[in-house]
């Protein structure tokens, strides 16, 4: 065999993954990774592509492949805990979320994906400040702007809620997940004519859930 054959694997496998053959995708990743066992960017691809097939023993095993090419690497940090969390194991989520937090100080996406590990374990304060510095980091990243919203919202601090929303939308005005915050937020401010603004947007949202939480909004507005 060349190097050119993994090469072809990896390029059919991309291809696979573009018509939805995401199984498919993920075996010839591992034949491909046969041929070429340090090649840092077929185990990146196979992590994701496992965790899209549901494969998350398969997507954890090669996270720590990648630690072992790199340990110190933040971003094969954040891909294994990102496919411990998706394998249950939320304890050694967040011990390599902490890791990473010292690999890279500034990285909001670790900040946030450790944030998501504090919610599971029911630590919200820390969860909280997570996402602030987060948000202070990427303060119009819908991602973590959205779950800094939503603890907001929890704890009754819905015109803080919203600046953080506005900032985001005014970036990201497609973005369903930040219309519905949004709409959340103004419900709860009395401003009905945003609240009822923002679900209209939310209810364009190609996710079901969005736009039944959507619906549920606009129908509380017209009997108020």
């Amino acid at each position: 065999m060349t190097a050119q054959s993994w090469q072809a694997l990896e390029t059919e496998a991309a291809a696979l993954l573009a018509r939805g053959e995401v199984g498919r995708a993920a075996h010839l990743l591992i034949a491909a990774i046969e041929l070429a066992p340090d090649e840092a960017r077929l185990y990146q691809q196979l992590v994701r592509v496992a965790l899209l097939a549901g494969g998350t023993q398969t997507a954890v095993s090669a996270a720590l492949e990648l630690r072992r090419l790199d340990a110190g690497n933040p971003q094969y940090a954040y891909l294994h805990a990102v496919a411990s969390l998706a394998h249950g194991d939320v304890d050694g989520a967040q011990g390599v979320l902490e890791q990473a937090l010292t690999l890279a100080p500034h990285s909001w996406e670790v900040r946030q994906a450790l944030a998501q590990t504090c919610r599971i374990k029911k630590d919200d304060a820390r969860a909280l400040a997570l996402l602030g510095e987060a948000v202070r980091l990427a303060p119009t990243s819908p991602g973590p702007v959205n779950d800094y919203a939503v603890l907001l919202l929890e704890g009754g601090r819905a015109a803080e809620a919203r600046v953080a929303l506005e900032r985001a939308a005014h970036e990201h005005p497609a973005d369903a997940g930040v219309q519905l915050n949004l709409a959340l937020a103004c419900a709860k401010l009395r401003d009905a004519t945003a609240a009822r603004r923002h679900a209209q947007q939310a209810q364009a949202s190609e996710d079901a859930g969005v736009r039944e939480q959507a619906s549920r909004i606009l129908a509380q507005l017209d009997v108020q």
